[in-house]
Formats: C-alpha cells, sequence, structure tokens
C-alpha cells in the first residue's frame, strides 16, 4: 500500500490545491543564487491535495514518460506475470472465436481493426499476433491477412521504443504504431505519418492490460449518524494528500538544488518542472487526511453517491452474535460506514471505448481491484511501483455501471465474468454491447483461473525441487511447457536450470534458444544465461555476443556489463574492463555485487595503469628511424 501517514482521524476543512507560480517563475527561481537551506524538519511540496491531482501521484505518470520501456525491464513496474504469454495465447483464441463467430453470420468486415491499448513493451501485442496467425494457418482462415493491429500508447516513448527495437518486424505489414489517450480513444495520431485517425465505431477488438489502474481516481468515506433529534444524517470525506520533502537535509545526495528551488519546481505545476524532481522521489512522502465535503460540490458526485448505496446493498448484514454465541445489542450497521473507490477514469476510459467499437464489437482487459461490495469497501489507496502509481479499480462498481442503462434506455453494455474466478487478484472481462455467445464460451474457457492456477501449480511445483538433492525440476518444467508451450519466460527459466543445475548444456541451450526466438528484445537475463552457457563450453566469441546483447536488452540490467568487463579481462583489454566494471557498479541498484564489479574495477585499473606506464617506456625506446 501506499507509503504515507494514517489517515488523519480528524479531518480539517477541504482544502484545495493553492494558487501556484508559473514555469518562468520557477525556473527563476531555480536560477537565483540562495543560501545552503540546512532545515532537517519536512518541507511542504504541495498542499492538501486529492489524491489523484497530488504531486506524488504526477510524478508517477513523469515516470513513464522518462523511463519508458526501461520502466518495465528493471522490473520497477511488475510486468513479467503480462508478459509470458499465458494471457496473450488466450486472448488470441478469444480473438479468433470471435472473428468465427462473426464470419459465420456473414458480418465480419474486410478489414479487420484491433486495438490495443498501453502497449508498454509491446510484447503482449507481438505474443497476440504469433498465435492469432498460427490460428488462422491451422484453421485455413485469412483474418490474420486481413487484420491491422493498432499498436497505441498514451506514452510517446513507449511507442518509439518498440520501433527502434524492431519489436513488430516479423509482423511487418500488419502492426501500425500510434498514440492514442485512454481518455480519448477515438484518436489515433499515428507515428509513421502524424495522420490523426478518427477510430469512432471501426473497432473490431480493443485489448489493454493493466491500463485503467493508471487512470485518476479517488477514495471517499460515507458515514451516516443520527442528529439530536434522531434523523439519520450523512457525513462524506475525501482523501486528500499533502506531499513533503520528508528529508532536506540528505537533498545534496540527490541533486544540487536547494530546498527553495525543489519548492519552486514543485509548485509551478509544470511537466517540465516536476520531471525534475523524479530523481528526488526517495525523500517525498505524502500525508493523508479525510477532509469533508459535499458530493453536489465536485461533477462526479452522483456516481460517488451511487456507488456508495451500491456497495451498501450489497454488504453482508452484520453479526448478530459474537463469536462465543452471546447476542450482540444494536449490531452496526455495514451500510452507516461505506467506502467508494471511485474509478473516474476507468469509467470515462470505458464509456469511450464502447464508442470506438463496432456495434459487436468486443474489449477485452486485464486489471486487478476489488470485484465484490464487501472487498471494495475498504481504504484502498493506490500503490507504488518504482516512482509510478497505480489504483485497483473498482470492478464491482464498473460492472455495475455498465450493465445500467445509458441516455438510450438500454444497458451500455454486458460484461463476462470468468468461472471459478474467487478471490484472484487479476481480474479479467469481456464487454460487449452484442450477444455473442460463442465469443464469450471462448472467453470464459480461456480465462477461466484454474487453468492459470494449474499452470502456477505445476512452476511451483518444478521450482521447489531444484534446490533439493535428488530432486527432479525438469520433469516440473516438461509439464508446464505442455501446458504452455510458448511461454518464453518458463522456456529461459527451463533451460537456465537445465544448464546451470543438470549440466544439460544442450537441452539448456535448446531452451534458451526457443525463449529468445520469441523474446529476442526484453530478455536480457536468457540472454545471460545463454552467454554463460557459452562460456562454459568455452566459446568464448558467442559468449560475448550474447553478453552484448543482454546490455542492448536492458542497459541497465547491472549482469550483462560484469560479464562483459570478464569478458575484457580475458581478452587483456584494460579500458573496456574499467567501463564495462564501472557502468555495472552503477547499474547494482540493490548493491548486490557491488563487491565483485569493485574488485574487477580496481584489478582492471591496476593493470590499465600498468599497460600505459609500460607502453609510454617502450614508445620511447624504439629505434625505428633513429640516424646511425
Amino acid at each position: 500500500m501506499l507509503a504515507a501517514r494514517p489517515i488523519a482521524p480528524e479531518p480539517p476543512a477541504m482544502a484545495d490545491s493553492a494558487a501556484v507560480p508559473t514555469a518562468a517563475a520557477a525556473v527563476a527561481a531555480a536560477e537565483a543564487p540562495t543560501e545552503p537551506t540546512n532545515a532537517t524538519e519536512p518541507v511542504e511540496l504541495q498542499d492538501w491535495t486529492p489524491l489523484y491531482r497530488c504531486l506524488d501521484w504526477q510524478l508517477g505518470q513523469v515516470a513513464f514518460q522518462l523511463r519508458g520501456a526501461q520502466a518495465f525491464t528493471t522490473q520497477e513496474v511488475p510486468n513479467l506475470i503480462n508478459q509470458g504469454g499465458l494471457a496473450a495465447y488466450r486472448s488470441a483464441e478469444v480473438l479468433f472465436a470471435h472473428c468465427v463467430e462473426l464470419d459465420r453470420r456473414g458480418a465480419l468486415e474486410a478489414e479487420i481493426l484491433v486495438m490495443e491499448m498501453a502497449i508498454g513493451l509491446g510484447l503482449f501485442a507481438v505474443q497476440v499476433l504469433d498465435r492469432f496467425q498460427v490460428l488462422c494457418r491451422e484453421h485455413g482462415r485469412d483474418y490474420y491477412d486481413r487484420l491491422t493491429y493498432l499498436a497505441t500508447d498514451g506514452t510517446p516513448r513507449m511507442v518509439t521504443d518498440a520501433r527502434d527495437n524492431g519489436v513488430f518486424t516479423r509482423h511487418a505489414g500488419r502492426v501500425v504504431l500510434g498514440l492514442v489517450d485512454a481518455l480519448d480513444p477515438a484518436r489515433l495520431v499515428r507515428l509513421d505519418t502524424g495522420e490523426v485517425v478518427d477510430l469512432t465505431g471501426r473497432l473490431r477488438a480493443v485489448l489493454h492490460t493493466y491500463l485503467l489502474c493508471v487512470l485518476p481516481a479517488n477514495l471517499f468515506r460515507r458515514q451516516r449518524v443520527r442528529d439530536e433529534a434522531g434523523e439519520l444524517q450523512e457525513r462524506w470525506g475525501a482523501v486528500m494528500a499533502r506531499t513533503v520533502l520528508r528529508h532536506p537535509d540528505e537533498l545534496k545526495w540527490f541533486t544540487n538544488l536547494s530546498v527553495e528551488q525543489v519548492v519552486a519546481l514543485a509548485q509551478s505545476g509544470q511537466p517540465q518542472d516536476i520531471a525534475q524532481l523524479a530523481r528526488l522521489y526517495p525523500l517525498l512522502d505524502l500525508e493523508l487526511v479525510l477532509a469533508s465535503f459535499d458530493p453536489a460540490d465536485i461533477s462526479e458526485g452522483a456516481d460517488v453517491r451511487a456507488t456508495a448505496e451500491l456497495t451498501a446493498r450489497h454488504l453482508p448484514a452484520a453479526p448478530k452474535v459474537d463469536p462465543q454465541g452471546n447476542p450482540i445489542a444494536n449490531p452496526p450497521d455495514p451500510a452507516d460506514n461505506v467506502w467508494v473507490l471511485h474509478s473516474a477514469g476507468a469509467q470515462a476510459s470505458l464509456r469511450r471505448t464502447l464508442e470506438v467499437l463496432r456495434s459487436d464489437g468486443i474489449l477485452l482487459y486485464r486489471d486487478y481491484g476489488p470485484a465484490t461490495a464487501e472487498r471494495a469497501n475498504g481504504n484502498h489507496l493506490y500503490q507504488h511501483y518504482g516512482a509510478t502509481t497505480a489504483f485497483g479499480i473498482n470492478h464491482f462498481a464498473l460492472e455495475a455501471w455498465l450493465h445500467a442503462p445509458g441516455e438510450d434506455g438500454k444497458p451500455r453494455a454486458a460484461v463476462t465474468v470468468p468461472p471459478g474466478e474467487g478471490e484472484a487478484s487479476i481480474k479479467t472481462r469481456l464487454v460487449s454491447r452484442g450477444a455473442l455467445p460463442a465469443t464469450r464460451a471462448a472467453f470464459a474457457l480461456q480465462f477461466d483461473p484454474r487453468a492459470f492456477d494449474r499452470l502456477e501449480a505445476v512452476v511451483h511445483e518444478a521450482r521447489s525441487q531444484v534446490g533439493q538433492a535428488g530432486g527432479a525440476p525438469m520433469d516440473g518444467y516438461r509439464k508446464a511447457l505442455q501446458l504452455e508451450r510458448d511461454n518464453w519466460m518458463l522456456l529461459g527459466e527451463a533451460g537456465d536450470v537445465a544448464f546451470r543445475r543438470d549440466r544439460n548444456l544442450e537441452l539448456g541451450h535448446v531452451l534458451l534458444g526457443e525463449a529468445l526466438r520469441i523474446n529476442p528484445w526484453y530478455a536480457a537475463s536468457a540472454w545471460n544465461s545463454l552467454g554463460d552457457l557459452h562460456w562454459v563450453k568455452g566459446e568464448y566469441g558467442e559468449a560475448r555476443a550474447a553478453y552484448e546483447t543482454s546490455a542492448r536488452n536492458n542497459p541497465e540490467n547491472f549482469r550483462a556489463w560484469l560479464n562483459l568487463a570478464d569478458c575484457d579481462m580475458r581478452q587483456g583489454d584494460w579500458a573496456g574492463a574499467v567501463e564495462h566494471a564501472a557502468k555495472a557498479l552503477a547499474k547494482d541498484a540493490d548493491g548486490s555485487e557491488a563487491e565483485r564489479a569493485l574488485e574487477l574495477l580496481r584489478e582492471a585499473a591496476r593493470r590499465l595503469g600498468e599497460y600505459r606506464e609500460r607502453a609510454a617506456r617502450y614508445r620511447k625506446e624504439r629505434q625505428a628511424g633513429t640516424p646511425r
């Protein structure tokens, strides 16, 4: 949960953001000479503000802009759960079943337009296309050849990283890269031409994963109490945040800006100024309060009230007896204290996404958050992933909103929930205005969480065998790969175990090679393992090539730089070893290999110094060209 002080039990009066200086004023303040500040008490950077507008939240959004693909490759934002192929391949199965259903009706259009919003690394999109292409070939359908896949993101760097890394090379001609705002999905800006395309009513399907949770949301509480006359009165509170610089005396370790300059940048409200504060993230903290307010004063007030009523109606009744079986006098009514996680951004995005779909199109999304009234009725604060931030969306309220009548008096859409979902933290939903019985059946089959659980259980058993004497982990990995044969993460993990634990170099090479065939772009650890395998076999040139690819895959992967330093030392390239060992030391975020990197760096620097001394001496001793 959010690292912040507890919500204050006695809220102050609701305070909106104070007037902020212009960006020019902030820059002027940053450039003005100042005396060093030795303050040790927390310094306020932003006054009480709704969570979705606070400085901390803004920094989370800026982090994606600054980091691009690196936000994912470094695992700042956990993404491996969604990148191995499990969800992507199942999404392709649903998309294929959907096309077949429409084709049988004679209702499938000539050009099949599919859009993925928030592509991140692009791996999900590639794996959807991989499986969809195979399904079309196996069943003799031409859907892949008629497909245009709009791979989009709201962050320009994500899209350009995918282009520059050649992620969609094997699906050239089928993919269009572009920019799309999740709150305005009808407007696509093509990356190649800059053309603005109106997508309203044109899309066969929209896919996205972990998108809705990064859109604006807020947390409210409704309490009902009786006044002196016995009348039931409502009291509303909204969670507000104040951002502070928690350790101003430590500022010198993170920046050369003064406290005053930091305050000016924080209060400017300009994205380019906020971005300068990203490296100060470890020093920032939040204080939270519940501020009294009236829902009538905010634009989404009616939705907030409706969600509170919906939650209250579906909460289980309070127990009438205690654990010992004794009657409880006047048990509290759960409806008198209701929390409202209002996923305003998610709701707006869903509304507009329905507008870009064809009347019988589908939206398939995965995200985390509560799906029952009891789970939704809690103090849900957003979570940090590195410097990024995300709320869990209120599936319970969003599904009720989708089922409710829209402006035309008809339900906005129908939502299909996989069977046996239980308390799964990650939920997958199929949304459509069409009946689509075959599509919905395919979705229910593919996204039954029990299938995911079976795979997880098999993998867990395989991993448990790795450290056991006499264990047979490869038996478990074989079973797992029978369930999910094209999962590059599983292939890489199994290849590493085969090579390191069982010393089966041939099998390790095959498995790692297959993992890297599927994902050659963002599998730095698999490239490192392949390099180590070549090193053990004495194939030093191949080892170096694998390490270099690993470093290109993820320039922040310190192990790749450390391995390259070892290669340099073996080749007598002392300058290269110094450079690569220094990079390894700089990129080792948790210092787990700092000692080894320092030792290698010192040894390489010593040898480099000796080499330079000898080279200079021998140059002076050269006799060539000396007159006799």
